[in-house]
């Protein structure tokens, strides 16, 4: 949905702008003489660690719609890059409490937490350096929607109890520039506001906004009668109010980190990195500093930049992260023959005159496990179509189903916690199935992605494979709004 209230293609949307930047990038390589061709160049997308396959898979049929080829593209996961980035600095780069140096951090064996604050999300990640200098992730990773734009809300609902809600809706319809230009007043204001300040945010009102309501007097009238004034064009806001905007984000990332450090295997965390731009934000810093006493906490210098900057040596080294802790249960859902005394009745089904049980959950990876990037897990896949009522299937695809669960050992794909992760396709070898199909399915954890495949163990080929993630935004219409592009909602 745009400002307008018009409903608008996500993927439109996330497209144009990876067009935009990639066109941008080559006209720059051009006009600096180079000698760069498109074809030379690799391209890294940083995604939020929080995201999930669907939404990963939705990024990269973004780019892949703009021209850019699935083998010249990877991702990387945005808190990994900020550590790649922070590791590699020079001694005078990366300043700690008080202004001590920290390198220790990155010491073999060291583990640390990254917490990478942008505008939309915060991604916390857990990290072990290895002897080799190379990463392990040792806990699943976390966070949530809780990055810079939740203050941002917090300031426009503070404007909306001023000017009234109506105001603020035509205000942001008919002069979209000079709202946009309000936040982004905000948004430098709040980053540079210093905790206990008691020098006020000074903050440029529009005209176009301001003549449309008594500002004045409706601040008399209100709450903040005593934490906000008006002085010609300018609103005053006092800073403990602006303070106060932070408070929910800030508990909800101290809480995440306080989880994160009752595992075993964080236990003996010693550092915290915050890196992204809203962990330029005085405030943020100082809330997780005084929070976390027993830790040393440091922000790289141009912390904003670190994920671009660590996203580009991901791309010249992906191995440099060596494994990482699986978010889910994943598995495949199979049939097996029914033994009455273990499968539920309501399950069985009856296929080439056997009794067969569905929907079992069949466990490739556990929540929790380390996995090494590139472990792939497989499993023996047989079908048949002996008889006269299955022979008539023999030449339609055959869909295998990949299963997540929030389960340690889940039976079945029904239980509690499961969910469709995404399916695999698998067409007949020219056009048709043998009576005795006899297969492989490999599931391998591949970087910042999953990937499936099908190997037909007569041949020793792989068939013709198609993994999806995203479901028909149709038959799941709450699917699409995972991936508008942020909406303040006025």
């Amino acid at each position: 949905m745009d400002v307008g209230g018009k409903n608008i293609s996500a993927k439109a949307v996330f497209s144009a702008a990876i067009g935009f930047l990639k066109d941008h990038f080559i006209q720059q390589m051009h006009w600096r003489k180079l000698g760069t061709v498109e074809n030379d160049i690799f391209w890294v997308l940083s995604v939020p660690a929080i995201w999930n396959d669907s939404a990963k898979q939705f990024m990269r049929e973004s780019a892949e719609k703009v021209g850019i080829q699935s083998e010249k593209f990877i991702m990387v996961y945005e808190p990994e890059a900020a550590s790649i980035y922070a590791r590699l600095l020079p001694v005078d780069k990366l300043v700690g409490n008080n202004g001590a140096v920290i390198l220790k951090a990155f010491d073999p064996g060291r583990k640390f937490i990254v917490v990478d604050a942008g505008g939309g999300t915060v991604d916390i990640s857990t990290q072990q350096v290895l002897e080799n200098g190379e990463l392990k992730i040792i806990h699943r990773v976390c966070g949530g929607p809780w990055g810079g734009e939740c203050i941002n809300k917090h300031f426009v609902n503070m404007l909306k109890e001023l000017f009234g809600q109506e105001v603020m809706k035509q205000f942001k319809r008919n002069n979209g520039d000079d709202f946009l230009q309000l936040l982004r007043d905000f948004e430098v204001k709040k980053t540079n506001l210093t905790v206990e300040s008691n020098e006020p945010v000074t903050i440029r009102m529009p005209l176009s906004l301001i003549e449309e309501s008594d500002i004045s007097t409706a601040i008399g009238s209100s709450r903040f009668c005593e934490t906000v004034r008006l002085k010609r064009d300018k609103l005053l806001i006092a800073g403990s109010l602006v303070e106060t905007f932070f408070s929910e984000t800030i508990k909800m990332i101290i809480d995440e980190i306080l989880s994160i450090l009752k595992n075993e295997r964080c236990a003996d965390v010693s550092a915290i990195i915050m890196a992204g731009g809203f962990s330029d934000a005085d405030i943020l810093q100082h809330g997780i500093k005084k929070q976390f006493q027993s830790l040393e906490v440091f922000i790289p210098i141009d912390g904003s930049l670190s994920v671009l900057k660590g996203a580009v040596i991901y791309g010249h080294n992906p191995n440099v992260v060596t494994s990482r802790v699986c978010h889910y249960t994943y598995g495949i859902a199979l049939s097996k023959p029914f033994e009455s005394n273990i499968h539920d009745p309501i399950k069985k089904y009856f296929w080439d005159a056997e009794e067969w049980c569905s929907n079992l959950f069949y466990i490739l990876f556990k929540i929790d496990e380390e996995v090494n990037i590139g472990q792939t897990r497989t499993i023996d896949i047989r079908d048949t179509f002996l008889s006269w009522n299955t022979d008539k299937f023999r030449h339609d695809s055959v869909q295998y189903k990949f299963m997540v669960s929030t389960q340690k050992n889940p039976f079945y794909t029904t239980d509690e916690g499961c969910m469709e992760h995404g399916s695999l396709i698998v067409l007949p070898p020219n056009g048709k199935w043998p009576r005795i199909v006899n297969g492989q399915i490999f599931l391998k954890m591949a970087g910042t992605e999953l990937i499936g495949s099908y190997v037909d163990k007569e041949t020793v080929t792989e068939t013709s494979v198609r993994f999806e993630f995203l479901p028909s935004i149709n038959k799941n219409p709450e699917r699409k709004r995972l991936f508008d592009p942020f909406y303040l909602d006025i």
